[in-house]
């Protein structure tokens, strides 16, 4: 029961035998493949996945899939924060007011290390962030390590480490869109949450919260529209997140360092975003979640997806 690891300038490819399949582009460190055998025959990939590097390159910022959110998440309101009193201005990508999904979603990746051994595989990658955006003086590092299991679980370890002399404000997540097989209106969603931040209209948190979650247990998603951010409830042992196909189910488990979920559904409705959040968006701005890094500080975040056929 083997892995192998495939390496190119655009591509890499992690698989074990002939029952799990991984790919990870360097742009953006953004996993465009977790695919499984099944028993069929036939592959399935679970990602909402590019055509090519060069596809995602011009279209990431249609929906943002698979990017990498850091080092704010979702919206920034107006594009501004206030840090130990100074009024910041984001330049990059924005959505109507709002600034969103952080400053490195596009940026260039550098492997670091890659290796096998008889139970996993694993790449780590790895980008410097030097205040590229004026609105975000600071810089940091970023590592980001994709390990696969032989029982179909892919751990995504990420690791920020404050490269600035002062402190600086920092949020993590990632942006997946995911499909299992099957109809989406009959795919089943289940949520360990019993309740979700309140947004205005503007989509962003007003710091209330509601008590209310309508996949609390194993529902179909039918017709259900989603852009919503769920509380996970402190058992981080379980999974936040299990969507169920026809026969095949994916399993999100972060550990403590995500306590947001946000689930989203777009336009075309063949596939779902479930967003692993370590703040609350805007958090810049409401602090719900916010992590503030002191020099040469390193900060951990850490989820896990695993495929089965059932």
């Amino acid at each position: 029961m083997s892995f192998a690891i495939q390496i190119t300038p655009d591509t890499i490819r992690i698989s074990h035998a002939e029952q799990y399949q991984v790919e990870i582009y360097p742009f953006g460190a953004l996993l465009n493949r977790f695919a499984i055998r099944q028993a069929n025959g036939q592959w399935h990939n679970a990602v909402a996945a590019y055509s090519s590097p060069q596809h995602a390159q011009e279209t990431l910022t249609r929906l943002f899939r698979s990017a990498k959110l850091s080092p704010f998440v979702c919206r920034l309101d107006n594009a501004q924060y206030t840090h130990q009193g100074s009024l910041k201005t984001i330049r990059k990508f924005k959505l109507g007011d709002s600034a969103i999904h952080g400053l490195i979603f596009d940026a260039p990746f550098a492997l670091q290390s890659s290796h096998s051994t008889a139970t996993h595989a694993s790449v780590t990658l790895a980008h410097v962030y030097h205040s590229d955006d004026s609105g975000y003086p600071f810089a940091y590092q970023i590592q980001i390590t994709y390990t696969l299991e032989a029982n179909g679980k892919l751990h995504i370890h990420s690791r920020v480490r404050n490269l600035s002399d002062s402190i600086i404000p920092i949020a993590d997540g990632w942006h997946p869109y995911f499909a299992v097989d099957g109809d989406m209106a009959s795919w089943q969603l289940q949520i360990r949450s019993q309740e979700q931040l309140a947004f205005n209209k503007r989509m962003l948190p007003t710091g209330e919260k509601i008590a209310h979650n309508p996949f609390a247990q194993s529902t179909p998603i039918a017709q259900t529209e989603l852009d919503n951010c769920f509380v996970l409830t402190p058992d981080f042992a379980q999974p936040a997140v299990v969507l169920k196909g026809e026969r095949i189910q994916l399993s999100i488990t972060p550990e403590e360092s995500y306590p947001f979920v946000q689930a989203y559904t777009p336009p075309q409705r063949d596939s779902i975003a479930l967003e692993n959040l370590s703040s609350a968006p805007d958090a810049f701005n409401n602090h719900i979640g916010l992590i503030q890094l002191a020099p040469q500080q390193a900060q951990e975040f850490v989820t896990v997806y695993q495929l089965e056929n059932y």
